[in-house]
């Protein structure tokens, strides 16, 4: 039986589950049926006027003290690119508007919360800045902010292959 994050039918609270298939469970006693799909994170590419890129180093787990870029889920009303400027503002201070990100990319990408490992569609943009003196970094988020030259950075020790490989494409014009 493929693994499930559900405990209890949302509809009647029964606890049996027929599965249907990976993402599709069925209440056997109501026949409620509850679908496990990506959810929607948006993630950014900052890059200065020297063509480094922002890296940051993960304060909590999944990947606690591996690399990553600032972002997360997209909330309900947000779309990628507003929830991509909030996202750089809560982690790393730098306000932009959601305007100044431009969409780039989108990798499906594996990500455990929770005891469960959901499936995540990781939508990436791309904004720029003149220079990373603004930076402020929110120690819950991030530990550590790195500028790393694009031909320098650790692409090994990223806690989310996504995130390495949209920099690396990045840095390949691709």
């Amino acid at each position: 039986m493929a693994e499930s994050p559900y405990k209890f039918c949302s509809s009647c609270g029964a606890s049996e589950w027929i599965e249907k298939s990976e993402r599709e469970f069925v209440c056997a006693a109501c026949g409620y049926r509850h679908f496990i799909t990506p959810i929607a994170a948006a993630v950014a590419v900052l890059l200065d006027a020297q063509n480094r890129v922002l890296v940051v180093r993960r304060a909590h787990e999944p990947g606690f003290g591996k690399l990553g870029l600032p972002g997360g889920v997209i909330e309900p009303e947000e779309t990628g690119e507003m929830a991509v400027a909030r996202e750089v503002h809560e982690e790393v201070g730098i306000e932009l508007p959601a305007s100044a990100f431009t969409y780039f990319l989108a990798l499906n990408n594996r990500y455990p919360f929770q005891g469960f490992t959901w499936p995540t569609i990781d939508l990436f943009f791309v904004a720029r800045v003149p220079d990373f003196d603004s930076v402020k970094k929110q120690a819950s988020e991030v530990s550590e902010v790195l500028i790393c030259p694009l031909d320098e950075v650790a692409y090994d020790d990223f806690a989310f292959w996504t995130n390495a490989e949209a920099v690396r494409l990045w840095r390949d014009g691709k």
